[in-house]
């Protein structure tokens, strides 16, 4: 089999080509096939390459060959193609990475881009017709065949996008990628080739010299800072963006290369070029990442990163739709787009030297496990003490959706319901599943993600805020469920112990979840979200023996009444429900003691007496009510309560 790469020369070139090398098979038809000669062409060779290709072509008997031209000179690409070898049965593939970036001139962008293009579907038609192997044309798109950021456009960039959507792009770099695509289809249709396209996104960490489309600032972002440099980025901090990291770049295109013909003509029919999956980012989520991944000590040997903000570029760059529907790409198997995380710990494995001296990589930690595909149009919550209780039953009535998004009644601004994601946080992990598994056998709209989490650890609390950046990329409610309760006890025998236990997960859990929640809502578009609090009338009115637990709820009150306020600018909302004698587990057993509502709780006069309960439904019907309001609207802070339970007048 012989391949042939155009912009070979360049960063994605010589990772596929060390793929390629690497793997030394690609398909034929209808299997696998040797590769034997590997062509890299382009319109110069680079001044260093990043990889040792000849050394690991040598050691694999592959034929590489450099081959510098013009990709617009008709010949110049017959020399790339050239005609089968041996016999008619020879194999080829070709992979038209080759093109000049969106800041190029129109002129030059028409004669790489789309008459280049020409020149090479042309040259692949002349091999097809001096062998019986149809030949793979492998094309390198781009995300730009679609504009967004006029009024009147199609597409607004809260839409989400798949191969369905209407091109019409708003630069000439992105009018030469959809004219390229239908001629794609076009050869492909005639049987001249086997045409298949991916639309890239941007693709991080690229390594090297910075290239010069208009989105790089989101590799050098990673790539100086990394390197000991100072960067200074153009692009807002909060300015959003869909991106991938290289390895899946490759890995998708090669997945969609090696997909059977009768599997891509089934799926793919006459439209032959689909969207790679991707994830929305911003330039401070990649900055935070590359923090995280390095160790601690490494940190002071990074360079600094400045924003110097250009409204205009960053305006256009944050019109750009970021949610992509992939499902085409991901059944002729492309891998899911990698964590924020991984596509910085990637560069700093594969391109060790480009890091500066003291910068070491972090241990990667075991992580969770998803298949949910990032960047969907969703509405997310997230539930602390998810598994059992109040939580679980939360989790089951938001499920229903009807609640969040632009409305506050789970529609997009079209009005489209809204896909719901949900994630279930809490400290057993059996409880957790079990609840996604009952969710997901109820209702088919639903994506949940258990992850198993203390709230009083500030490590598991930031791991569980990188899982749902990985999956979500958004908070839209945070239900701050979790709470604990020690058996009754007067103050003076209370353990010091017992008590900061309960403050540390009542409280401080509590402060700490709403924080994390807060940065990822007010960097998120659009902007905002709401918080709620379990809070508890014991803050108003306590048992007797309950000075941890009430003192704790006492605390949240305040914690609640500072979230509202310090929200406001962010468009972030508070509330608290203080619910009395909800039948659940905690009900049960009052903090692991022998009380509970049904056999008696102390009374204020010394007396032990059952006390009345309500549904644990309702509760769950009373946080959905305050979900289901705009974020115009907030239900600072709400009693809910057992009719006949001794509230009222209590003590």
């Amino acid at each position: 089999m012989k391949v042939a790469i155009t912009g070979g020369g360049g960063f994605l070139g010589q990772v596929l080509a060390k793929e390629i090398l690497t793997t030394k098979q690609l398909r034929s038809e209808t299997s696998m096939q040797q590769v034997t000669e590997l062509i890299l062409a382009d319109i110069c060779k680079p001044k260093e390459y990043l990889f040792d290709l000849h050394a690991l072509a040598n050691s694999n008997g592959i034929d590489l060959q450099i081959k510098v031209g013009d990709v617009s000179d008709i010949s110049y690409c017959k020399s790339i193609i050239g005609v089968p070898k041996n016999n008619s049965t020879d194999a080829l593939s070709v992979f038209h990475l080759g093109a000049v970036m969106s800041g190029a001139p129109p002129d030059l962008c028409l004669k790489v881009n789309l008459h280049g293009t020409m020149n090479m579907l042309e040259a692949t038609r002349l091999w097809q017709e001096t062998s019986t192997s149809r030949p793979t044309f492998m094309f390198s798109s781009a995300g730009a065949t679609l504009g967004a950021g006029h009024e009147a456009d199609w597409v607004q960039k809260n839409d989400t996008i798949s191969d369905a959507t209407r091109a019409a792009p708003h630069t000439t770099y992105g009018t030469t990628k959809a004219c390229a695509e239908l001629l794609l289809a076009d050869y492909s249709r005639r049987g001249f080739l086997d045409g298949r396209g991916v639309r890239l996104p941007s693709v991080v960490v690229r390594a090297g010299a910075p290239n010069a489309a208009t989105t790089s600032c989101f590799s050098s972002v990673i790539r100086e800072p990394l390197s000991g440099k100072d960067t200074v980025v153009p692009v807002g901090a909060n300015v959003f963006h869909a991106v991938t990291g290289y390895r899946a770049a490759i890995g998708g295109m090669l997945a969609v290369h090696n997909a059977m013909p009768e599997d891509v003509d089934k799926l793919l029919g006459f439209d032959r070029t689909v969207f790679l999956p991707t994830r929305s980012v911003s330039m401070a989520q990649l900055e935070e990442a590359m923090k995280q991944v390095v160790t601690s000590d490494s940190i002071s040997k990074l360079g600094k990163v400045v924003y110097e903000e250009d409204e205009p570029l960053s305006s256009i760059v944050g019109s750009f739709p970021t949610k992509v529907d992939s499902r085409r790409a991901l059944a002729l198997g492309a891998p899911p787009t990698p964590s924020i995380d991984d596509m910085v710990r990637e560069y700093c494995e594969d391109f060790k030297n480009a890091l500066a001296d003291g910068v070491v990589l972090e241990d990667k930690k075991d992580e969770v496990v998803s298949t949910i595909q990032p960047n969907v149009n969703r509405v997310v919550a997230l539930i602390t003490g998810g598994g059992s209780g109040i939580g679980k039953q939360v989790a089951i009535r938001l499920s229903q959706g009807k609640w969040g998004g632009i409305d506050g009644h789970g529609n997009d601004s079209e009005g489209k319901p809204l896909r719901i994601g949900i994630i279930l946080a809490g400290r057993r992990a059996d409880t957790l599943q079990a609840t996604k598994e009952f969710i997901e056998s109820l209702h088919s709209n639903v994506d949940v993600l258990p992850v198993p989490c203390d709230i009083t650890n500030e490590k598991d609390v930031e791991n569980l805020m990188k899982v749902v950046n990985t999956n979500f990329a958004r908070i839209d409610l945070l239900f701050n469920n979790a709470g604990i309760n020690i058996a009754p006890q007067s103050c003076e025998d209370i353990e010091s112990d017992d008590f900061q236990k309960v403050i540390d997960t009542n409280v401080t859990g509590c402060w700490r979840m709403a924080k994390h929640c807060m940065k990822i809502m007010s960097k998120q578009e659009p902007q905002g979200g709401r918080i709620i609090n379990n809070g508890s009338i014991s803050a108003y009115s306590p048992r007797p023996g309950s000075a941890p637990y009430t003192t704790s709820k006492h605390a949240v009150l305040g914690l609640t009444k500072s979230i509202a306020l310090d929200g406001r600018k962010f468009n972030i909302t508070c509330g608290q429900i203080d619910f009395g004698n909800v039948s659940s587990d905690m009900t049960k057993a009052v903090g692991g003691s022998a009380y509970s509502m049904s056999s008696g709780m102390p009374q204020a006069n010394g007396s032990v007496m059952p006390e009345p309960t309500f549904s644990i439904d309702e509760a769950a019907n009373t946080v959905f009510a305050m979900a289901a309001l705009p974020l115009s609207a907030n239900i600072l802070n709400m009693t809910v309560m057992a009719s006949h339970m001794p509230y009222v007048g209590r003590g």
